[in-house]
């Protein structure tokens, strides 16, 4: 009788691993032959927009617009070049800037000054500096603000004690509306 039993159970697990096999076998041939192709759905019809009560904010419906291609932008961006400037003239951003360091915190200079960035200015304990800071953290020639194009840029000229932008030593250093400079004991904002 046991015999009889530990046969059905070897019949059985073996039609249930055929079965296992059969599967997988099928599995990977419908995925090595690519997927089934099934038919599209049929496209729905478009319902109007429901109106909106009046207590409802009423929300635009902007239609699909097609993107431009690269040579399309190209030519809307020299279109408004062209309408923004005269010809011959380039556009110039600095015409309404007035770029000047603003005195925060010093122990020489009155808070509140305002020094012109117009060409470049020299920064230091010398003399013939265009801007004096008479400060022992101050080397003779520490610093200088120097105009790039349309830009502002202020430059360590190896200090001792170093030149700092927002709080980080640097050698170099491009100015950006409300950028904080320290040189020795001085602290500048830096304003358009």
């Amino acid at each position: 009788m046991l015999d009889v039993i530990l046969l059905v159970l070897k019949i059985a697990f073996l039609v249930l691993l055929f079965a296992f096999v059969a599967f997988v076998v099928r599995r990977t041939v419908r995925d090595v032959s690519g997927p089934v192709e099934h038919p599209a759905p049929a496209p729905r019809k478009a319902s109007p927009p429901p109106v909106p009560a009046p207590s409802e904010p009423v929300v635009a419906v902007v239609p699909n617009v097609p993107e431009a291609t690269p040579a399309e932008r190209r030519k809307r961006r020299e279109q408004r070049h062209v309408d923004r400037t005269m010809p011959g003239e380039s556009l110039d951003l600095m015409a309404h800037i007035d770029p000047r360091l603003v005195v925060e915190a010093s122990p020489v200079l009155a808070a509140g000054t305002e020094v012109r960035l117009e060409g470049w200015i020299m920064i230091g304990r010398s003399p013939t500096s265009d801007l004096v800071l008479d400060d022992p953290f101050v080397s003779q020639t520490h610093a200088r603000v120097v105009p790039r194009g349309q830009l502002h840029f202020v430059e360590d000229l190896g200090s001792t004690n170093g030149t700092f932008v927002n709080g980080r030593e640097v050698v170099e250093a491009q100015l950006l509306l409300d950028t904080e400079v320290r040189i020795g004991e001085t602290i500048f904002r830096y304003e358009e």
